[in-house]
């Protein structure tokens, strides 16, 4: 009796088994023979001497609605299949692609029911049925993109009739030149040319680079040498795994392959594509399509697609030159960076810095994920203190010694100031300061989930008070992500998810519902983003942040750098745009970096032209005019118009103030202007605890920032 339940179990798994495969079997045989009529029905030919004629350019339009980008003007370059040197390129694709090619009509059935099987199995997809055949006549069936079973018949129509009228060397010399393979290119002529440097009717490739090159059908973008290396080389590797299974390298060739690097280089893109306007901001739509509608670069290409995005030319226009100013960077070749432009209402992406030597298939800079050192501040520390705490501008901080368990905060000079205002703190950098008000005012936890409101991808690990005060973070931050951070504080506490596109609709004008939609959410309270203006609007006029200045315009704005100089950030604002400002040492902190510096005139760079024909206003909550100083005397011997480098030491730094900053002889510098007298939630902050009860952070990962 012990045994009938286990008996009931095995037959009832029996009978769910054999359920399945006659759901399958009976699935297969319907699509089978529904399809072949479907096909027979709707037969139609397509001429492959016209392939190229028949694609529809999809176009990307700016804010205006003007368009500015026309895709699916890939490289390309013909090549007849009897000139192609290597022919183990041919028999590679065919073993990987579809190894029956030469024994079907143009659909493969038992591919179909494998595949059909194989998914039923998996719950979803996991193969496809799709021949070589059907694949170029996907290419010819550009009216249709909709991922449905009546684009598959159509697609297996075409595919009947081009074998018909076509021989499979035909059809084959056809697929090599038409496919899209990544970077803007289609074909594999213009393929090797850019991942390799070599000529197809005239030099050899390697089993490796054949194997390269045959894995990109899958899918171009995912394993992109350039931009997926690892992606790319698993792909190469399972390949050379076919070609030894068909016989053509051995098993020890294979290995010896396997372990080989991908042999591509940069330059090889430099010397054999061309160049695009707004390059970055279009392969950033590229990504964004892909991600928030489900829509691929290639189908992009050829799918007659209307993008309309938030691009500003003129702003993207400016970008471009500033990345490519080399005075920006005082002709440091070092040095490289990204920005991303966002409208501060909106979160539409107004330009985007791809870094200064851009290239389609190379890494947008503006995604790079870094450090961002003292340019946190104001999101996990500053605003939540105002925001839960009630402390103002003028509030009162000590900066004096004060320690983390073992860890011991220190400031640039080395030296500690009393008692500070909030805003000196903010325009200054002080970190120990910092770092007391959020150990012991706003709290770890909520410096963390300020951090994720804004929209700030944080570790697990972050949440300690060396990362969340100091921006030592574990895997960093982008620009975009900076800019819609403090897009709240120039949106009355509000931020709208960055996006550059803002619809897209098909050939026939019907808007493509996106899967994940843009949201807009409070972060914090109208005042509490005032406040904080006020207070980056200080560190822009007195602080660090002077080279962000613009003359007559209100800006607002942090700055910040890294342990050894490795990054340095400037994310300021005006009432109209936000832009973040990223660069970096390219080995390690060889150049010397400040926030101030570098980033700050950048931004000074391309804003002030963005806002040059846009009439001045100010920000809200605030009643002095735009852009106007207090005058400061300049401490003795301090050279006049050059801003002191920020502090870069380690996590336990600040940033060096602007030397033109007055010398304190009160805790908190003078207004110019009769202002309400220093305020604090409580009559005065208490002295800090020595060894408060939050467990000490060790070892900042990356180190952490200055800045």
């Amino acid at each position: 009796m012990k045994g009938k339940p286990i008996y009931w179990l095995m037959a009832i798994k029996q009978l769910f088994n054999i359920k399945w495969f006659l759901i399958v079997l009976i699935t297969s045989l319907f699509l089978s023979i529904g399809g072949w009529l479907l096909v027979l029905l709707t037969s139609t030919f397509y001429d492959l001497k016209e392939m190229e004629a028949m694609k529809y350019a999809s176009a990307i339009y700016d804010q205006d609605g003007k368009r500015v980008v026309q895709l699916g003007r890939e490289n390309h370059e013909y090549v007849p299949l009897d000139q192609i040197k290597t022919k183990m390129l041919v028999e590679a694709l065919v073993a990987v692609e579809d190894r029956r090619f030469y024994d079907h009509s143009g659909v493969d059935a038992k591919g179909m029911v494998r595949a059909l099987t194989a998914n039923v199995k998996e719950a979803g997809k996991s193969e496809g049925g799709s021949t070589i055949t059907m694949q170029v006549a996907r290419n010819a069936v550009l009216h249709d993109r909709e991922k449905k079973m009546s684009r598959k018949i159509k697609e297996m129509a075409v595919a009947w009739n081009l074998e018909r009228e076509y021989t499979k060397e035909e059809i084959l010399e056809a697929y090599l030149n038409y496919m899209y393979l990544g970077n803007q290119v289609r074909g594999m002529k213009m393929a090797a040319k850019i991942y390799f440097d070599k000529d197809l009717t005239k030099e050899e490739l390697t089993p490796a680079e054949i194997a390269l090159l045959v894995g990109l059908p899958k899918a171009p973008e995912g394993y992109n040498p350039y931009t997926q290396p690892e992606q790319a080389k698993k792909r190469r590797n399972v390949v050379l795994g076919v070609m030894a299974e068909v016989g053509l390298i051995t098993e020890a060739e294979k290995k010896r392959y396997q372990r080989e690097e991908l042999g591509v280089d940069k330059k090889y893109l430099a010397k054999h594509v061309r160049k695009n306007h707004y390059q970055a901001y279009q392969d950033y739509v590229l990504l964004e399509a892909e991600e928030r509608y489900g829509i691929t670069a290639q189908e992009l290409a050829t799918g007659g697609y209307q993008i309309y995005t938030g691009m500003n030319r003129k702003a993207q226009r400016r970008m471009e030159k500033a990345f490519a100013n080399s005075s920006l960077f005082h002709n440091q070749k070092l040095l490289d960076g990204g920005a991303t432009l966002i409208d501060a209402k909106t979160g539409q992406i107004a330009a985007i810095g791809g870094g200064r030597h851009y290239l389609h298939g190379y890494a947008i800079r503006a995604l790079d994920r870094r450090q961002p050192g003292s340019s946190i501040k104001p999101i996990t520390v500053y605003a939540p203190a105002i925001e839960e705490k009630g402390y103002s501008e003028y509030s009162i901080l000590p900066d004096q010694p004060y320690s983390i368990g073992n860890w011991t905060p220190q400031n640039y000079d080395r030296r500690y100031h009393g008692r500070v205002s909030l805003r000196t703190v903010a325009a200054r950098s002080i970190n120990v300061a910092t770092v007391w008000l959020l150990n012991e005012v706003v709290g770890i936890d909520t410096a963390f989930s300020y951090g994720e409101k804004a929209g700030l991808q944080l570790d697990s690990r972050d949440r300690s008070a060396a990362p969340l005060a100091l921006g030592g973070l574990t895997k960093g931050v982008d620009t975009v992500q900076m800019a819609q951070a403090y897009s709240a504080f120039a949106n009355d506490g509000k931020i709208t998810e960055a996006h550059a596109i803002v619809k897209i609709t098909t050939r026939d004008g019907k808007v493509v519902k996106p899967k994940k939609k843009v949201v807009t959410k409070k972060v914090f309270r109208p005042d509490t983003a005032r406040q904080m203006t006020k207070i980056l609007q200080h560190a822009v006029n007195y602080g660090t942040g002077r080279n962000g200045a613009i003359p007559g315009r209100p800006v607002a704005g942090k700055t910040g750098t890294t342990q050894n100089s490795k990054e340095a950030w400037f994310v300021g604002y005006t009432p109209e745009y936000v832009m973040a400002v990223m660069v970096y040492n390219e080995k390690g902190g060889k150049v010397r970096l400040t926030g101030g510096e570098y980033p700050a005139r950048i931004f000074q760079f391309v804003m002030r032209d963005v806002v040059s024909d846009l009439p001045v206003k100010s920000f809200p909550g605030t009643s002095k005019s735009p852009g106007k100083r207090e005058t400061v005397p300049l401490p003795p011997n301090s050279p006049p118009k050059r801003q002191a480098p920020e502090e870069r030491q380690g996590p336990s730094q600040g940033e060096n103030p602007h030397p033109s900053l007055p010398p304190r002889k009160e805790p908190s510098e003078p207004p110019s202007k009769p202002e309400p007298p220093p305020v604090s939630p409580t009559p005065e902050p208490p002295a800090p605890n020595p060894t408060p009860p939050s467990p000490p952070p060790v070892n900042p990962p990356g180190g952490d920032e200055t800045g």
